[in-house]
């Protein structure tokens, strides 16, 4: 039956009691007996009674803002960071960091129950440092606003209003640093950014990319527009005021092609690509190319991944979803062999200048997609030991787990920074011949979020 009367109205305030969270950390509330009429609500923690206000109303929810907390959870710690809130970039700022792990630890195990697996989840890795101004890579909008270049990030909700910031928290500070020096150079010379409403303007976003060893820095200026007035200068600013500066790329991506960066990238100064170590290998990593923003959880999630495949020298790999091949490479030295297949031809172009640099005789990247690949090895008679997956947010498709399986790999690992899907998809594989092996291992790769990263090995039942 459709509502006649909605729970409550834009702007009214309400003392309510968080219920539950979502996967993404966001706080649900109720007013009505049924519970069926949820508001959401940023920084919030589980039994906390906080005072809201009612901000967006529609026939099925709410979101709320909260003006006070009346009963705060013990585990609360006000950073005194609100702009993080509004931007969503780090939306456990307020959460003392064991409560952090408790709550990734906790959506692991009922994300797995709720794909019906009875399973361990073992307690999460964790960084040995202090949990913040760790990302290696940074994308940050700019735009002009209050007759200002500002950079930030945009307000949770809206594509139009810019939360202003310059210290971002969960960065490596010097990529903070180099966001505003860049942002000063082209506000200097008048250069426009794109406004969403007119849709017009040059710079969307400037990215930075440090190596955590190497110390290389990347700068790239993605741009709506193919070329920037006054572009020599702009370089020669740049340059400048960034002595630590390797590469000085051109990002053409005009808004209409709905990419955050395109393929279509011009070297403005230096190198085209900047390189860095993980677990004792030379990784080139380019504008386009997919790398792990926390090297040091990094080394952790990939040395935990391979101890776990407990792999043998006798064993064939192979690494699904390569990338630029850090898996495969990085666990080339206790196999016989690698065999990986990636889509994107620039990443297995990329594969395969480190498998020549890292001088490995035994790797081999094919550009394909996977489950074609997959196809077309099992007709070869290929049976790896051991299959890798480290697959996007979405998982696994349907046909690569049915190849994989044909395949008839000994040991599958799976590696997911979606836990919702890593559990579907491992429900799947139990359904297809193969049983969870251990425990689930969360590996927390980004602290101050509500992201996790797992780490799940099956084995095949003979």
């Amino acid at each position: 039956m459709a509502r006649t009367k909605l729970p409550v109205t834009l702007g009214e305030r309400l003392v309510v009691t968080v219920d539950h969270l979502l996967q993404s950390a966001m706080g649900v509330a109720y007013v009505n007996e049924a519970a069926d009429y949820p508001i959401y609500l940023a920084d919030a923690m589980v039994g906390e009674e906080v005072d809201i206000e009612i901000i967006q109303v529609d026939k099925h929810s709410a979101y709320g803002r909260i003006r006070s907390w009346l009963q705060p959870a013990a585990g609360r710690v006000d950073q005194g960071r609100p702009e993080l809130i509004a931007a969503g970039t780090a939306p456990l700022v307020n959460w003392a960091y064991p409560e952090q792990v408790a709550f990734k630890k906790q959506e692991v195990a009922r994300l797995f129950a709720a794909a019906g697996l009875s399973v361990q989840v073992a307690d999460p890795i964790t960084m040995d440092d202090a949990p913040t101004y760790y990302r290696n890579k940074t994308v940050v909008p700019l735009k002009w606003q209050d007759g200002q270049l500002l950079s930030g990030f945009y307000k949770r909700g809206t594509s139009h209003e810019l939360v202003p910031m310059t210290d971002y928290y969960v960065n490596d500070r010097r990529l903070d640093e180099v966001i505003v020096t860049v942002r000063d150079v082209l506000a200097k010379h008048a250069i426009t950014a794109f406004d969403q409403d007119r849709g017009q303007g040059a710079i969307r976003y400037v990215m930075v990319r440090r190596g955590y060893y190497s110390q290389e820095l990347m700068v790239v200026l993605v741009s709506n527009e193919p070329a920037l007035p006054e572009e020599d200068a702009v370089v020669a600013d740049i340059v400048a005021a960034l002595p630590d500066i390797t590469s000085l790329i051109f990002n053409y991506a005009p808004k209409k092609d709905y990419v955050l960066l395109s393929a279509d990238n011009r070297t403005l100064y230096g190198q085209s690509a900047i390189h860095d170590q993980l677990l004792g290998r030379d990784f080139l990593i380019g504008p386009n190319s997919f790398y792990q923003v926390n090297p040091p959880m990094t080394e952790k999630l990939y040395q935990t991944a391979a101890e776990l495949a407990e792999l043998k020298k006798t064993d064939v790999v192979v690494d699904a979803y390569a990338g630029i091949g850090t898996i495969g490479i990085t666990v080339a030295d206790r196999v016989k062999e690698v065999l990986g297949v990636e889509v994107v031809p620039g990443a297995v172009a990329d594969a395969r200048l480190n498998v020549a640099a890292n001088q490995l005789e035994n790797a081999t990247y094919w550009a394909a997609d996977a489950p074609a690949q997959f196809v077309a090895w099992a007709a070869e008679g290929l049976r790896p030991d051991v299959v890798f997956v480290d697959p996007p947010r979405r998982g696994l498709t349907a046909e690569l787990i049915a190849q994989t399986v044909l395949m008839g790999p000994d040991r599958l690992v799976y590696i997911s920074c979606n836990p919702k899907t890593a559990a579907r998809d491992v429900a799947l594989f139990t359904a297809k011949g193969y049983r969870i092996k251990g425990p689930v291992v969360p590996v927390d790769q980004f602290p101050q979020t509500a992201h996790i990263e797992t780490i799940t090995v099956l084995e095949r039942d003979h």
